[in-house]
């Protein structure tokens, strides 16, 4: 993937990160009765998304990569994004020690997301695939 590529995905990612995140974290404030304090919520919602946003350079190539490399990068960025975020989920309350249920949460919820957002972009790369195909067949009269 080229540079540029890399810095669209992570900017449109950050969005998407961003808004799936906040609906989680609402969702387990209304589940386990989180106190959720506003300023610590937008800066640790930011502080994820921009750093899980981030891990996109690991599919930075100046060569085309083939499926066995990106199912590595992809299983590489999934470790990061885990890190991160039970990093500063631990840092910022999320998960502790006393309340073991809130990272399994949390790793099943940042799975989810994961999930959603790969299975996403690879929707939006086949569709745009298919929309070159098809206007190539045109160009050329097959």
């Amino acid at each position: 993937m080229e540079l540029q590529e890399i810095i669209k995905r992570i900017y449109h990612t950050f969005f998407a990160v961003w808004s799936l995140i906040g609906v989680t974290i609402c969702i387990f404030a209304l589940v386990f009765r989180w106190q959720v304090i506003a300023t610590e919520f937008f800066f640790a919602l930011f502080f994820v998304a921009f750093l899980t946003s981030l891990t996109y350079i690991v599919f930075y190539s100046k060569k085309e990569l083939d499926l066995r490399q990106l199912i590595i990068r992809l299983v590489i960025q999934f470790i990061l994004v885990m890190g991160i975020v039970l990093t500063v989920g631990y840092f910022v309350g999320w998960i502790s020690r006393q309340y073991p249920v809130y990272a399994v949460a949390t790793v099943i919820a940042t799975l989810v997301i994961f999930i959603a957002i790969t299975a996403f972009e690879l929707y939006q790369t086949w569709r745009l695939a298919d929309i070159l195909n098809l206007k190539l067949k045109e160009r050329t009269g097959l």
